[in-house]
């Protein structure tokens, strides 16, 4: 499981959008694929610090996954020449990893599971 590419447009910034969005795609995550690990790829700080909240470690690449469909993601970065120059070891991106096997059972935050069965609730009753 990934999550990566979220970008908040400047006007919108300082709102707390990108906590709300993270903390929803996390808890979603959590919730469907309760034992899988989760990578996000990151050069924020603003990024980094919701990670560490949440229970991600900063790793090396090579402790990330070597699944193609992965590293497709980078393919737009400014920066993906270096990617490419070091075999996938070193990049601008802070590898962050969440290993669901050391946070069973998941915590998940009330008001969050309220808001996905909300959602989920939406989707059935169509």
């Amino acid at each position: 499981m990934t999550t990566s590419g979220l970008i908040v447009h400047p006007d919108y910034r300082g709102r707390g959008l990108a906590k709300r969005i993270k903390d929803m795609t996390f808890t979603l995550a959590r919730i469907r694929w309760p034992h899988a690990k989760i990578f996000s790829l990151t050069s924020g700080a603003a990024v980094m610090a919701m990670n560490t909240r949440l229970g991600y470690k900063p790793v090396t690449f090579a402790d990330l996954t070597q699944d193609e469909a992965f590293w497709k993601g980078c393919e737009g970065c400014v920066n993906v020449d270096i990617l490419h120059r070091t075999g996938r070891k070193y990049c601008i991106c802070t590898g962050m990893l969440y290993d669901p096997e050391e946070y069973l059972p998941a915590k998940i935050p009330a008001d969050v599971l309220k808001r996905i069965r909300k959602i989920e609730s939406k989707k059935t009753d169509k």
